[in-house]
């Protein structure tokens, strides 16, 4: 599998305790371990484009700490380009504090850190060769000017635009800014907050259709995912698996399908595909560990195929 996949987001690093239950607002919940793991929600994303076989080029920022050193040494190890990320004296590096459940669910507080010194000026987008596919794929977890411009970037140097609504935004974006998005991913919160005045599922996801937005996927969790884009709906069964961590689950998704969408798959294909690697990752302990290697994926696809 081929194809390039640009990541503008967060990294971080996850501090994460595991638990029986998440505490009450108040309470004290003790006997849980804990571990600590690469993280952040482009980085995330970027070590599941580049396990599911895409070439990737990760942007962001990072301090000049102990983490940030960590960070982009665990990033180049998976392979990634990290030339795109900026380095920024006297600041800390991004971190996420996670509590996880016995049934895999997870409480998230993040303190983003250098994250939030990303600025769209660093960043040159050179234009995408005739004849290759390449995907823009971008998160909330820098600032949202950031992100905004670098969509108007990417896309006018011909790549195709993906933004995870995640976390969750309220403001409508602009028209131009909608209008360059290929593909918006959101899950039923984000969406939710997205468009107002209308509990059901496909109308709300119809909404930013009208836009401008050309494809939107909505993630469902153990109910899959659904795909609109103003001619058909696609439903992506989710696949069940025996989950111990669901933290890095939505970004290993999103990864997965930004590489396929890159190599060139059908959207149907993509999904897929993501949705087997989700679900592979949520067998596993941490964001970034958890990720499946595109040979993993395919295995799991075969071996379901089969029963």
């Amino acid at each position: 599998m081929s194809g390039r996949v640009l990541v503008f987001g967060s990294i971080n690093t996850d501090l994460t305790v595991y638990v029986d239950k998440l505490p009450h607002p108040g309470e004290t919940v003790t006997g849980g371990s804990w571990d600590s793991f690469p993280g952040g929600k482009g980085a995330n994303q970027s070590v599941a484009a580049a396990r599911a076989g895409a070439e990737v080029a990760v942007y962001g920022c990072l301090g000049d700490d102990a983490f940030g050193r960590d960070r982009l040494a665990s990033l180049a190890a998976t392979g990634i380009s990290v030339t795109g990320v900026l380095v920024k004296a006297g600041v800390r590096s991004g971190v996420a504090l996670i509590m996880v459940d016995a049934e895999g669910e997870n409480s998230i507080a993040v303190a983003p850190g250098a994250n939030m010194r990303f600025e769209a000026g660093a960043v040159d987008i050179p234009a995408v060769p005739r004849g290759e596919t390449w995907v823009s794929l971008f998160q909330n977890e820098i600032p949202r000017e950031t992100t905004e411009s670098l969509i108007m970037k990417t896309r006018a140097a011909g790549c195709v635009v993906m933004w995870n609504l995640a976390p969750t935004i309220g403001r409508r974006p602009a028209a131009e800014i909608l209008g360059s998005v290929d593909y918006l991913v959101c899950n039923r919160n984000e969406i939710k907050a997205l468009v107002s005045g209308d509990d059901d599922l496909e109308r709300q996801a119809r909404v930013p259709l009208g836009w401008g937005v050309k494809n939107v996927i909505v993630t469902l969790g153990r109910e899959g995912s659904v795909w609109l884009n103003g001619r058909e709906t696609f439903r992506q069964r989710a696949f069940p698996v025996e989950a111990v961590d669901s933290v890095g689950a939505g970004d290993c998704f999103c990864g997965v399908l930004a590489a396929s969408l890159a190599s060139g798959s059908p959207v149907e294909a993509a999904l897929h595909r993501a949705s087997a690697a989700a679900a592979i990752s949520t067998t596993r302990r941490g964001a970034q560990p958890s990720m499946p290697t595109a040979a993993e994926i395919e295995d799991f696809l075969l071996r379901r195929e089969r029963v």
